[in-house]
C-alpha cells in the first residue's frame, strides 16, 4: 500500500520547547514507525504550523496539496492536523472533493505524542486501517476518551466544547474500530465534489451565535450572515435589535441548527425577515461553503 502523509502541525507534530508546545520536524518519525511493513509513504508539507494560525491561505494551500496527491499513484492520503481548526480543513476538503475516490482521512492528537495521554498514535494507526477499507471520500479518525477509535466523516464534525478535547457530530460517527474490525453504523453522505477552490486569507462570512442580550454588529464589510440558533432551532425574532438588524442587512443572512421537528412559533417569522434556512449540517461545514461561496 501507498500513501501520502501531508504534515501541517498541530499538537500531533509538538513537542515542549523552552515551556511551550510547538511543531518540530523530529515527531514525524514516531508516526512512520508505526506504520506496517508493506506500507510505502512519500511525505507532504504545505505548511507547518499550531492550528489556531489557520487562516484561508492555508487552507487553499492544503486543499491544492490534496489535489496533487490525488492525481499520482496513491491508495490513501492522511493529513496530519492540530486539534483547535481539525474541523475546519476536513470541511474545506470535504466540499472540494466530497465522496468518492481514494480514502482522504484528518488525523490529529490531543496531547503531544511523548504524552501517555496521547491519543495521536491511536488515530494514526486506525486511519491506515481505515483506508485499507477502501471507502472513498473525507473522513477524520478520532479516539476518545474510553472509547473505541471512530471514524466521522469530515461534513458533520461539530466545534469542540471549552475545555474538552472530545470531538462530536452531527449524527453518529460513520463507523468505529473493534479491535481490527470495522463497524459501520451510518450512511455515507451524498456529497458531491465542487472542486479545488481558492479562499480568500479572511472569511467574508459574518458567523453570529445566538445567545440571551445579543448584541448585533454591523454587516456591512461582508458578504453573508451565518446565525448559529439554540439548539432547538430558534432566535429571538421578537426582540426589535434583532429585527432591525435583519431588515437593514444588505447582504443574505443563513440560519444553522434547524432541525427537522415541529418548529417553535418563534421560526415563523424567518422567511419574514429574509433568513434564509440551511439544511442540516455542521456549522463549521456551512461556514466554510458559505466561505466559498462568498469570496471578497
Amino acid at each position: 500500500m501507498k500513501l501520502a502523509v501531508i504534515y501541517t502541525g498541530g499538537t500531533i507534530s509538538s513537542e515542549a520547547q523552552d515551556g511551550f508546545l510547538s511543531p518540530t520536524d523530529k515527531t514525524k518519525a514516531n508516526l512512520i514507525e508505526a506504520l506496517d511493513n508493506d506500507i510505502q509513504v512519500e511525505s507532504f508539507q504545505p505548511y507547518y504550523i499550531l492550528s489556531e494560525q489557520l487562516d484561508g491561505e492555508n487552507i487553499t494551500a492544503l486543499v491544492e496539496c490534496v489535489e496533487k496527491r490525488l492525481n499520482e499513484d496513491f491508495d490513501g492520503i492522511i493529513v496530519t492536523h492540530g486539534t483547535d481548526t481539525l474541523q475546519y480543513s476536513a470541511a474545506a476538503l470535504s466540499v472540494a472533493f466530497g465522496m468518492g475516490g481514494i480514502p482522504i482521512v484528518v488525523v490529529s492528537s490531543n496531547y503531544i505524542l511523548s504524552d501517555k495521554r496521547s491519543n495521536g498514535l491511536s488515530n494514526f494507526t486506525y486511519a491506515v486501517k481505515f483506508i485499507r477499507e477502501k471507502i472513498g471520500g473525507v473522513f477524520v479518525s478520532y479516539k476518545n476518551n474510553g472509547g473505541n477509535p471512530e471514524i466521522f466523516t469530515a461534513d458533520s464534525l461539530l466545534p469542540h466544547s471549552p475545555y474538552s478535547d472530545k470531538l462530536t457530530a452531527v449524527n453518529k460517527p460513520f463507523g468505529y474500530f473493534e479491535g481490527e474490525k470495522f463497524i459501520q453504523i451510518s450512511q455515507l453522505p451524498k456529497l458531491r465534489s465542487e472542486g479545488v477552490f481558492t479562499l480568500t486569507k479572511k472569511s467574508p462570512v459574518l458567523w453570529l451565535k445566538a445567545h440571551p442580550g445579543m448584541r448585533y454588529p454591523e454587516s456591512a464589510g461582508y458578504k453573508a450572515v451565518l446565525i448559529e440558533s439554540y439548539h432547538s432551532g430558534t432566535l429571538p425574532t421578537e426582540d426589535k435589535e434583532f429585527i432591525e438588524f435583519c431588515e437593514k442587512s444588505t447582504v443574505p443572512i443563513y440560519v444553522i441548527g434547524v432541525g427537522n421537528e415541529i418548529p417553535y412559533e418563534s421560526t415563523k417569522y424567518y422567511k419574514q425577515l429574509n433568513i434564509v434556512v440551511l439544511e442540516k449540517i455542521s456549522p463549521i461545514y456551512a461556514y466554510i461553503l458559505l466561505w466559498k461561496r462568498f469570496q471578497f
